[in-house]
């Protein structure tokens, strides 16, 4: 079942012009914020990720001028917030809870910078009122810095803001980089592997799973995004394995291609992330 859903507008990455519009919004104000800051949130966590500090520290200034009610002069993050939706592609998020209550996070991975899918989860604050918005705005500033996946973990720390803020797994641990060595055909390659196989290995992977290039449609978007997630639990491993060893080889920074989503996590059969069951 959709408990929340968010419909943006995203102009292309060949246009001119870089500008994000609102559409259709559904954050239920009864749950008290809870499903608007798990939504937003995990928009903000995947996007923030792979933004640079500066573009990150830019979306902290936003939400504090949201927060007080300020003007917000335009552009921000070199994007320009709008009404007219004409020319721009649709985007849709969703936050969906299963039968036995757990929330699941189904984000989309095709259209939309890293950039418009932060800022927008900032601008659908201006739906919420009272104290949905004072709790959103607060998953959303625990979202900014987020250093793990998008699963239960995550939603666990966006139900429980007045707690203390719980990083998601390292990525480097265990389960998740055998995954990600096993989906990207790495195993037996000698590890840590360096950002240039990482991503020859992703390319090659991607080819075979993409119906453009004779993959098959049934399942594919479900297979580009364990790929992209698989990319980038080991970029980031391979990261923090260089940072450690002070190693002069070529170190990835982690941001993904335009229009890709970060969904590591725990997974259901679905391919989905899942979350913690909800409740008041």
């Amino acid at each position: 079942m959709v408990v929340a859903e968010i419909e943006a507008f995203y102009s292309r990455s060949v246009a001119p012009t870089r500008r994000i519009a609102l559409g259709e919004l559904l954050l239920p104000e009864s749950s008290r914020g809870e499903v608007a800051s798990i939504l937003l949130g995990g928009m903000m966590a995947r996007s923030a990720q792979v933004l640079a500090p500066d573009d990150r520290g830019e979306l902290r200034s936003l939400l504090t001028d949201m927060e007080l009610g300020r003007r917000i002069p335009q552009p921000r993050l070199r994007h320009r917030f709008q009404a007219d939706r004409i020319g721009l592609q649709s985007s849709t998020s969703r936050l969906v809870q299963d039968r036995g209550g757990y929330f699941h996070l189904d984000l989309d991975h095709e259209r939309g910078t890293a950039a418009q899918q932060a800022l927008t989860a900032v601008y659908a604050l201006r739906s919420l009122g009272g104290q949905a918005r004072q709790q959103t705005i607060k998953a959303l500033r625990r979202a900014v810095d987020w250093q793990g996946g998008l699963g239960a973990d995550l939603i666990a720390s966006l139900q429980n803001l007045n707690g203390s803020i719980t990083f998601g797994p390292a990525v480097d641990s265990g389960n998740s980089t055998t995954w990600a060595t096993s989906v990207l055909g790495l195993d037996g390659e000698e590890h840590p592997f360096s950002g240039s196989l990482i991503r020859k290995a992703f390319r090659s992977q991607l080819l075979l799973a993409h119906p453009d290039h004779g993959g098959a449609k049934n399942g594919a978007a479900q297979r580009i995004r364990e790929l992209d997630s698989a990319r980038r639990i080991l970029i980031s491993a391979f990261a923090e394995w260089a940072k450690s060893a002070n190693a002069s080889e070529d170190v990835p920074e982690g941001s993904a291609p335009e229009g890709s989503t970060h969904t590591s996590g725990d997974r259901t059969p679905e391919g989905r992330v899942s979350g913690t069951s909800g409740g008041n």
